[in-house]
């Protein structure tokens, strides 16, 4: 069951997500991080910036 958290910047605007799997429920599987802006990050956003949906 994937947890879906949204990446927003200070403004506000909505800039990725991280994805967050889990096998059986509990068990940290993979993450995952998109965005949607021009450059690539540099480093996993700040744990503000996200809100979880």
């Amino acid at each position: 069951m994937p947890v879906d958290v949204s990446v927003h910047d200070p403004p506000g605007a909505y800039v990725g997500e991280i994805l967050v799997w889990t096998d059986r429920g509990a068990t940290l599987a993979a993450l995952e991080c998109t965005w949607f802006t021009a450059e690539m990050p540099t480093s996993l956003p700040a744990v503000v910036d996200g809100r979880l949906i």
